[in-house]
């Protein structure tokens, strides 16, 4: 078995391990472990590419998977990568605000005291908060554009 490390911004680092756990085990029948089986090869390259990321996400590939696919990912897979997994987190937040407005969920607003209807800006403020991403990691308002963005390309 071996562990790769996989440069990615640090909110998506918060995502993935809240959602996989600190090291993700590769394994065929999984979302992300299916997207890094693809990309696995075993050309090896002697020229290490310096990627200019503070933070990384663990992944660990075991023995058979190396044997049969290799261990290798290229500079360009690996920008790819963090694009499906950009990809992979907005739609999960999507997800989410279509479950929780199509519910007619509730919240309590504590400074006015009363129960309003959710709202597309409420439930991005919960998923961020469910996965510990600061406002200095990722705006709200950015998010709030980006998800906006996204539902009306969709019509």
């Amino acid at each position: 078995m071996i562990t790769l490390d996989i440069p990615i911004k640090p909110y998506l680092k918060k995502y993935l391990t809240k959602k996989y756990g600190e090291v993700h085990h590769v394994k065929k029948n999984s979302l992300l472990g299916g997207i890094i089986i693809d990309i696995l090869d075993k050309t090896y390259r002697k020229k290490t590419i310096d990627v200019d990321r503070k933070s990384f996400y663990k992944v660990s590939v075991p023995a058979t998977i190396v044997k049969e696919v290799g261990f290798e990912i290229s500079f360009l897979k690996l920008k790819k990568l963090a694009e499906k997994i950009y990809t992979l987190f907005y739609e999960d937040l999507e997800s989410y605000i279509n479950l929780t407005i199509g519910n007619e969920l509730n919240f309590h607003n504590k400074k006015h005291d009363s129960i309003n209807k959710q709202n597309r800006l409420k439930a991005i403020s919960q998923f961020l908060d469910f996965y510990n991403i600061t406002e200095e990691e990722l705006k709200l308002d950015s998010v709030y554009r980006i998800i906006d963005r996204r539902l009306k390309s969709d019509k």
